[in-house]
């Protein structure tokens, strides 16, 4: 069964799509400032209904945190990567390293996952990126230090890493 459980943050309603039984995470959904907004987003990812489990309930505890400034630990054993290429994988797993409060080039995790020509396919899985926040692709930005896209837009991508800096700095 597939199951949706929002929270409130800082920025606006969180969601975590789950299935239940084994726990699995399936997605992300970023912050919406309106929640009816963010119902309307997880509706047209699949049929999902309202629901928690204690491990959802968790998470969204530290997805809270992270949004008052507290870096997230990833829940690799939660997280459903089934429908990813090993490629893809290896993208993630590189992103998902990059430090609380700094950034890398689309270039640099090329490099690293072993293809320092394929920056562009580094983007394209980002964009696709499911689980944004645990996996935080708003940490890579382009070689000029710009921001580059977002699925959240690259308003919310600025606020996450001022937000991130900020922390460091404290």
């Amino acid at each position: 069964m597939i199951s949706y459980h929002i929270c409130p943050t800082a920025f606006g309603y969180a969601a975590v799509l789950f299935q239940t039984e084994p726990f699995l995470v399936k997605r992300i959904f970023l912050p919406h400032s309106h929640k009816m907004a963010l119902r309307k987003r997880i509706q047209r990812a699949g049929p999902a209904k309202p629901g928690h489990t204690p491990a959802v309930v968790s998470l969204c505890k530290d997805i809270q945190a992270y949004f008052t400034g507290t870096p997230i630990k990833v829940p690799w054993k939660f997280l459903d990567l089934s429908g990813l290429t090993p490629l893809q994988r290896l993208v993630l797993e590189a992103v998902a390293s990059v430090p609380h409060g700094e950034v890398r080039s689309y270039g640099k995790i090329a490099a690293q996952v072993g293809h320092p020509r394929a920056y562009r396919f580094v983007g394209t899985t980002l964009a696709r990126n499911p689980l944004p926040i645990l996996i935080p692709c708003h940490r890579i930005v382009r070689a000029d230090g710009s921001p580059g896209g977002f699925y959240g837009g690259t308003d919310l991508k600025k606020r996450m890493l001022l937000l991130e800096k900020r922390c460091i700095r404290s």
